[in-house]
């Protein structure tokens, strides 16, 4: 799916969060959204998710601009992840999982024989926790079974905001791999908020920094993250390794300005 962010500046409690960003995040893969706290990255994936209108510029899927297409349909094109899941505790994790065919129910569901909530619980490895009650998931167990649940929706644009947050590092490695392996198998555009950029670095094929609301820079992570961006944006210092055609930052420390005397 083809997906153009333009020139959009978006506005909370009067202060733009989002100021000018303009990004093509490609199909076929997945793009990393970095940058610090505050930059603006949630603000952003909920714009391009439709549930933010821009105060300027606008997000286009395809031709269309998102907030003018209808809600039922962006739902069964745009699955977003966001960081605070509120579901029903009474529900089992299948149940929860099911959640995200709704809107497809007026469209013939799936065809014979397709198990979308058992494919999307197996492909996070939760298929364990089909018959759990919610209440009972520690945070990880849950992280799993939200996003299943975005991938049961069988988006074309799929949004995640942290989705490692409450994963061990096997866990995260291993859904940062099939979420690329996804976009990349069946054209998908994934987009995925992170902090940790050595997982960015080594599971994204383009990222997308932030700045203080604006587009720091945009590329494959080699041409992205280099010492200075890293000290500019993050104020760190770091070395940057190259192994096995992956880049990996060595952090040395902050850098700090030097003291006024």
């Amino acid at each position: 799916m083809e997906l153009r962010i333009a020139a959009v500046g978006t506005r909370l409690g009067g202060r733009w969060v989002l100021n000018g960003v303009d990004a093509t995040p490609p199909p076929g893969a997945l793009t990393g959204l970095l940058g610090p706290n505050g930059a603006g990255k949630s603000t952003l994936l909920r714009t391009i998710a439709g549930l933010l209108r821009p105060e300027a510029g606008a997000v286009l899927v395809g031709e269309r601009a998102v907030h003018e297409i209808p809600r039922r349909e962006r739902a069964r094109h745009i699955a977003l992840l966001e960081q605070e899941n509120a579901t029903v505790t009474d529900l089992t994790a299948a149940e929860v999982v099911a959640l995200g065919r709704i809107p497809h129910r007026r469209w013939g569901g799936s065809p014979a024989g397709a198990d979308p909530v058992g494919d999307a619980l197996a492909a996070v490895g939760a298929s364990a926790l089909a018959n759990r009650m919610w209440s009972t998931l520690s945070g990880g167990e849950k992280q799993r079974v939200t996003i299943a649940r975005a991938l049961a929706q069988e988006p074309r644009l799929l949004l995640l905001d942290e989705p490692t947050n409450h994963l061990d590092i096997s866990a995260q490695l291993t859904l940062l791999s099939f979420v690329r392996r996804l976009v990349q198998e069946e054209g998908r555009t994934a987009v995925a908020a992170l902090h940790d950029l050595n997982l960015a670095a080594t599971y994204c094929d383009h990222v997308l920094v932030l700045h203080q609301g604006r587009l720091a820079a945009a590329g494959t992570p080699a041409e992205v993250l280099t010492p200075g961006l890293l000290r500019r944006v993050y104020g760190v210092e770091a070395e940057v390794l190259t192994h096995r055609g992956r880049i990996h930052i060595a952090f040395e420390g902050a850098h700090l300005p030097e003291a006024v005397s």
